[in-house]
């Protein structure tokens, strides 16, 4: 099936439920937003920095990054707090719905807005935020170093006060091997635990910190009911569409009547209601196909149910058309004998030299042929000029009658396939031949 016959089947049919489907979510929205004061916007940047995010270079790393940082601006615990410290009424599954981060380029500059109706509560919460993400990217960042150095820290101090004593202990007069021997592995634990100390230090530097790089800043204002609208309309559009299809999967139809006459393997011979010259053309065709099948009748089926009469009447006079033609016959004077072409002397129907012929003129029109004979009153009369070509309704079909007729199938913009189906069992049951398909732009019931 070709797209373009996807297309017409969906949009002739349907084009009604397209159009409701498109149009009313529009007019909704609409009806919803007028009047409204666009959410304002407060927008702060934020530079998240950290071993995992630096070794990540171009898109996964600024990936890496607003992942982070939308973890953190959503949680609930984060939200709950920050209300809190404001003193801002808002409920914070509503207000995590309302944080939007979004990457700016391929560093690891992130920038935080944050909606809500007042403007000014918009600005702070936005500034609190950012404040207790950066917060959050530090302590987790640099929380588990700085807890280690705080405990080689620890453990340091505690060495060095043991050493002292050992020292004196060592040093005295009498010198006490023992002790000798704890200061030295003293000594040692003090020179590994420094040397842990400058290498943890040294890590805690290059893990780097988050910081916000700019204030909260309100956005331009916006109005969203345009975009509101068009994608309102848009998904009214794809269920209508979706509506259309799956109807149509349930009772397929052929839209066009050309393809109509593709699909019975049959000419399209006409239409019926485009004028007269496209009547004239239609009459033609149908007697060409009906001479061509050697049948006097014409049938006509619809596809499926019964034709208005005032349709079978329009193609019955369009088929009939100038059957009769008016032939003058006027009074003549007698004329004198003449000779015939053969140089024989007096016609052979002349009754003496003196005698007063009648002539006889022929006037053709068709296959008929009039006498004019001299006296005679002038009259106009009307002669048959072709053999009639019979056309009735299917409904008008006499079974009892041995005649064939050829079967002509007169269909709208929209066909259902089973109409198609029931003709060609017709022309299975009957024998007769199918002669081709006359097209309308609507079939009244």
């Amino acid at each position: 099936m070709e797209l373009d016959e996807v297309a017409a089947r969906v949009g002739r049919r349907y084009w009604a439920l397209l159009l409701v489907l498109t149009v009313v979510p529009v007019l909704v929205v609409g009806f919803v937003m007028n009047g409204r004061e666009p959410p304002a916007v407060a927008q702060t940047r934020i530079e998240a920095s950290g071993s995992v995010t630096d070794a990540a270079v171009g898109d996964a790393g600024v990936s890496i990054v607003v992942s982070q940082v939308t973890a953190y601006a959503t949680s609930r615990n984060l939200l709950t707090a920050v209300l809190k410290e404001q003193k801002i009424d808002r409920d914070p599954r509503e207000l995590a719905k309302k944080i939007e981060v979004t990457g700016l380029g391929t560093a690891t500059i992130v920038e935080l807005a944050v909606e809500d109706a007042d403007p000014e509560t918009a600005r702070k919460l936005a500034d609190a935020v950012g404040d207790a993400v950066v917060e959050q990217i530090n302590e987790s960042n640099r929380g588990a170093l700085t807890e280690q150095i705080d405990e080689i820290n620890d453990r340091i101090r505690d060495l060095e006060e043991k050493l002292a004593p050992l020292a004196r202990r060592a040093s005295g007069t009498v010198p006490d091997v023992g002790a000798m021997n704890e200061r030295e592995r003293v000594q040692a634990e003090l020179t590994d635990l420094r040397s842990s100390r400058t290498e943890l230090t040294s890590q805690l530097t290059a893990a780097g910190s988050a910081s916000v790089v700019q204030p909260a800043v309100l956005a331009p204002e916006s109005d969203p009911m345009v975009m509101l609208a068009a994608i309102a309309g848009l998904v009214g559009l794809v269920l209508a569409i979706l509506v259309a299809v799956v109807w149509e999967m349930l009772r397929p139809t052929v839209p066009g009547q050309r393809r109509v006459a593709r699909r019975l393997g049959v000419p399209l011979l006409g239409w019926a209601d485009r004028g007269p010259a496209e009547l004239a053309d239609l009459g033609r065709c149908t007697r060409l196909a009906a001479r061509r099948e050697g049948v006097a009748q014409i049938t006509l089926v619809g596809a499926p149910g019964p034709l208005p009469a005032e349709l079978v009447s329009t193609v019955a006079s369009a088929v009939y058309g100038d059957e009769t033609k008016l032939v003058d016959a006027r009074t003549e004077e007698p004329e004198e004998e003449r000779p015939d072409d053969g140089g024989d002397g007096p016609a052979a129907n002349s009754s003496g030299p003196a005698a007063k012929k009648t002539s006889t003129s022929v006037v053709r029109a068709g296959t008929a042929v009039m006498a004019k004979k001299a006296g005679e009153v002038a009259r106009r009369t009307p002669v048959p000029s072709r053999e009639p070509c019979h056309v009735h309704a299917f409904e008008d079909v006499d079974p009892g009658t041995d005649a064939s007729a050829g079967v002509v199938v007169v269909v709208g913009p929209v066909t259902a396939v089973s109409g198609l189906e029931a003709v060609r069992d017709l022309v299975a049951a009957s024998g007769w031949p199918l002669l081709g398909v006359v097209g309308t732009r609507k079939i009244k019931r």
